[in-house]
């Protein structure tokens, strides 16, 4: 059973993402704020990572590189926002191995999750 964690700060998204992942056969691990993260990831050793760009007070795209930079840095991570502009910009690195725009597709994300996690096993 593949393992993902989903970082989202709004609920109603976080529920249904996570509804949509456990219905695919997924564990799931659901977070609405980055605390503990590292050791989260550690304890949980997901296989993938779903990461809003926007948590609140938050820079999703910080915590991508954070975990890029770490050990933890062969999980893949799908990056999630509303904001196009805000993924794209070219003064920004890239830490993540996908995005997808919201609002999305629940079959979107999950086709994409897929396709991250083929990849992965591809490479490993």
């Amino acid at each position: 059973m593949p393992k993902i964690i989903i970082l989202e700060n709004y609920p109603a998204t976080l529920d249904a993402i996570k509804m949509i992942f456990e219905f695919e056969g997924y564990e799931v691990l659901a977070l609405s704020g980055p605390q503990n993260l590292h050791t989260l990831v550690s304890d949980f050793k997901p296989d993938i990572i779903l990461v809003d760009a926007l948590l609140g007070l938050t820079d999703g795209r910080s915590i991508c590189t954070e975990l890029k930079l770490s050990v933890h840095a062969h999980i893949p991570i799908l990056l999630m926002s509303s904001q196009m502009n805000f993924i794209t910009n070219p003064h920004i690195a890239v830490h993540w191995d996908d995005y997808i725009e919201k609002p999305f597709e629940m079959i979107a994300m999950v086709n994409r999750v897929k396709m991250l996690l083929t990849k992965k096993v591809s490479q490993d």
